[in-house]
C-alpha cells in the first residue's frame, strides 16, 4: 500500500502558512490543500444565502447543497470562481466565528482527509497538526512577531486602512481561535518551530524543506 506524506502548519494569521505551504508543495509536488481558503468559502455562501450561522439545521443544508473546491490557487463554489470575494472584510470578519462551528470544522476535516488518501499534500490552518493530521511526518508551528504579521497583511490587503487596524483584527482572531471550544490552535507536541519574523517564504520553505528530508530517511 502506498504511503503518502502529510506535511501540516498552524500558526496564527499572518505569520506566512499559505504562502509556505503552497510553494513547499510546489518543491516537493505535493498537493497545497488552503485550508484558510475552505473556511473563507464556506463564509462567503453564508454571507450570499444570508444563513444565520447559530442556526445548525440552515448550516447543515448549506453545507448539502453547495460543493467547495479548490483548483490551484483558486476557490470555487458551485464551480464558480470566488477567490476575490474571500478576503472582503466582511467575510474576513466573519470566518472566526464559523471555524468555531463542530460542524463546519467537521465538514472541512472531511475534505482534508479524503484528498490526503490518495495524495501528498502539504497543508496550513490553526488545528492540522493537532486534530486533522495529528501523525503527520512534521508538524510546523509558523509563528512571527505580531506587528510584522500585521504589516505583511496590510500590504497583501493592498494597504488598505492602518497597520494599526490589522493588529487589533488579527490580535482578536488569535484570541477567538486559540480560546474556542472546538479545536482550538495551539502548538501541537513535538511541533517543529519555524519563527518567519526575519524569514522571507524562500527561506521557510527551505528550513522546512530541509527538515522533511532528515525525517523522510
Amino acid at each position: 500500500m502506498a504511503r503518502f506524506y502529510q506535511i501540516a502548519m498552524d500558526g496564527p494569521a499572518g505569520a506566512g502558512k499559505s504562502s509556505i505551504a503552497k510553494k513547499l508543495s510546489l518543491k516537493l509536488n505535493f498537493t497545497f490543500i488552503n485550508s484558510g481558503g475552505i473556511f473563507r468559502s464556506i463564509a462567503v455562501a453564508i454571507a450570499e444565502n444570508n444563513i444565520d450561522y447559530n442556526n445548525e439545521n440552515q448550516i447543515e443544508n448549506l453545507l448539502k447543497l453547495n460543493k467547495i473546491s479548490q483548483k490551484g490557487d483558486d476557490m470555487y463554489l458551485n464551480d464558480k470562481n470566488i477567490s476575490d470575494k474571500t478576503w472582503t472584510p466582511k467575510i474576513t470578519a466573519l470566518v472566526p466565528n464559523i471555524a468555531k462551528i463542530k460542524i463546519i470544522r467537521e465538514y472541512v476535516k472531511k475534505i482534508q482527509q479524503n484528498i490526503a488518501k490518495t495524495n501528498n499534500i502539504a497543508i496550513e490552518g490553526r488545528d492540522t497538526t493537532t486534530m486533522i493530521f495529528p501523525n503527520a511526518i512534521l508538524k510546523c508551528w509558523v509563528f512571527a512577531d505580531p506587528k510584522i504579521r500585521a504589516l505583511r497583511r496590510w500590504e497583501q490587503n493592498g494597504k488598505i486602512g492602518t497597520v494599526e487596524e490589522i493588529l487589533d483584527e488579527l490580535l482578536l482572531r488569535d484570541k477567538k481561535d486559540s480560546e474556542r471550544v472546538e479545536a482550538p490552535m495551539k502548538r501541537a507536541f513535538g511541533a517543529f518551530d519555524v519563527d518567519t519574523t526575519n524569514l522571507n517564504v524562500d527561506q521557510a520553505v527551505t528550513l522546512i524543506f530541509n527538515e522533511f528530508l532528515k525525517r523522510k530517511k
